[in-house]
């Protein structure tokens, strides 16, 4: 095959640049809006006798509780229930809260019931910036110390830093995606969502790791009329149907799930399936292309 990927790194770049630009934009406008995991509170989702019930009933009475000094979030389900969330408080004046709206709004079937510390959702919150930063100092140096043995014209560390590069890229894209899918339809970032861009990151970095690891051994082997762009190259082109085809064969169940699976999950794995997408193209479109425009910057200073 003749693709000339490297060739074209210009494109693949100013696409990456759209992309992670609109995303960081987005984040700025739109902001997160953090689930109970991380804001600590209680959620109830209710069934009221009273179906259809009117949802200003409900705003009024939680308006009129004094003990709540946040404004309460009430959402409704597919179902026809309310998801209701409020601050952390104890649990006397939670049950003295849902005494009173049984009494004053109407009868109602409590269908799920879940409480999150607010000490507990702070700590959650500091052991997901955690988790992140770690993975990826660790694959910085794993991948620098995989690849140690390269020719030091090249410098291991640029391997590590393109793969980060390439992670990042990643990242700062679903952040994008679902900063704005809050603000449209009011989807919170939760535990889930962190796991999913947690087994992106494990993910992407394997299909990096893949051309990376052709790229030195065509690097070790290179022809005296090879230059590096060209080693960069035929590394992309030996691993890209393999790339392709373990993504779409990861893709497959994951879009079953997607469209057949249950709703509880569906967020989870839209994060999934957007990961491995976005993944696999930052591996193929942005890692190698980067090492030669890397290198070649190098190469001009000297």
């Amino acid at each position: 095959m003749n693709i000339n990927i490297t060739a074209r790194r210009k494109l693949w770049f100013s696409i990456s640049g759209v992309l992670v630009s609109l995303s960081v934009i987005a984040v700025i406008i739109f902001g997160f809006k953090l689930g109970l995991d991380f804001t600590g509170g209680a959620r109830w989702e209710v069934d009221f006798d009273e179906n259809p019930m009117e949802r200003e009933r409900v705003e009024t009475f939680l308006g009129s509780v004094e003990e709540l000094t946040q404004e309460p979030q009430i959402q409704m389900t597919e179902s026809g229930n309310f998801l209701i969330t409020i601050q952390d408080m104890d649990d006397e004046n939670l049950q003295a809260i849902s005494d009173r709206m049984y009494e004053e709004v109407g009868e109602f079937e409590e269908v799920s019931y879940r409480k999150v510390d607010s000490t507990i959702g702070e700590s959650f919150k500091k052991k997901a910036v955690y988790a992140i930063v770690v993975a990826l100092i660790g694959i910085i140096l794993f991948v620098a110390f995989a690849f140690r043995k390269i020719p030091k014209a090249v410098n291991p560390w640029r391997f590590g830093s393109v793969a980060v590069a390439a992670l990042f890229h990643d990242v700062v894209i679903i952040l994008g995606v679902f900063v704005t899918l809050s603000a449209v339809s009011g989807i919170e970032l939760d535990l889930a969502f962190i796991t999913a861009l947690l087994a992106t990151l494990g993910f992407s970095v394997n299909d990096t790791i893949v051309i990376l690891d052709r790229v030195r051994e065509n690097i070790r082997l290179q022809k005296a009329n090879e230059t590096f762009e060209d080693s960069i190259e035929r590394s992309v082109e030996q691993t890209l149907l393999r790339s392709i085809n373990t993504s779409v064969s990861t893709l497959l169940p994951l879009l079953a799930l997607l469209f057949l699976g249950a709703d509880s999950i569906f967020y989870f794995v839209l994060a999934l399936t957007l990961g491995i997408a976005i993944g696999t193209y930052s591996s193929i479109f942005l890692a190698a292309p980067l090492l030669v425009s890397w290198k070649n910057w190098s190469d001009s200073r000297e």
